[in-house]
């Protein structure tokens, strides 16, 4: 309370300064300097980022136990029921259907890569999706390699993940990750 009743008698006391009538120059926004993240956060957000990778490998190897053996696009994953009517609408999703799965999150991009496409005769002898795959990668890469990740990462249908030390995009040829240096 008594600190607040100086305050007021120092306004009060204060001479009244009449504002200066010429323009204040404002600076330009410069551009923001790159966070440089410690050895421990960008280790914790390759985990992140490979936690993600390996969520759509169970969740691939989970749906196509379901769909005659063969793998899907991220969106049947999410929404079951779209790409497999005959299934019964209360089907839960075997990925979240509220995440993003392909949109760039801890400074990594996100890429499904489809393979092969099953015949039309092995999907109806199957009863599967009508986008079946028989094969698919997943790879998420820095956005800036050693600044946003060091590391870039593909997880495929065979169930390997692997990396490119450097930040590179891992190649994918088919919907594999060819070639592969795998994660040890």
């Amino acid at each position: 309370m008594r600190s607040a009743a100086v305050f007021v008698l120092a306004c009060t006391l204060a001479p009244v300064q009449t504002p200066d009538p010429s323009p204040v120059p404002i600076p330009a926004p410069s551009a923001a300097a790159p966070v440089v993240l410690s050895p421990d956060a960008m280790r914790s957000r390759e985990r992140n980022v490979l936690i993600a990778v390996s969520t759509i490998l169970h969740a691939e190897k989970t749906y196509a136990a379901d769909n005659g053996g063969f793998f899907d696009e991220v969106r049947c994953l999410m929404r079951p029921t779209e790409c497999r009517p005959t299934l019964a609408a209360d089907t839960l999703p075997f990925l979240d259907a509220t995440y993003n799965w392909l949109e760039p999150k801890l400074g990594y991009t996100r890429a499904f890569h489809a393979g092969p496409k099953a015949s039309p005769d092995e999907i109806q002898r199957a009863g599967a999706s009508a986008s079946s795959l028989k094969a698919f990668a997943y790879t998420a890469t820095p956005l800036q390699p050693g600044v946003t990740g060091t590391r870039a990462f593909c997880g495929d249908s065979s169930g390997r993940l692997c990396f490119t030390p450097d930040g590179r995009e891992p190649p994918v040829k088919d919907g594999r990750c060819e070639p592969c240096k795998k994660m040890e």
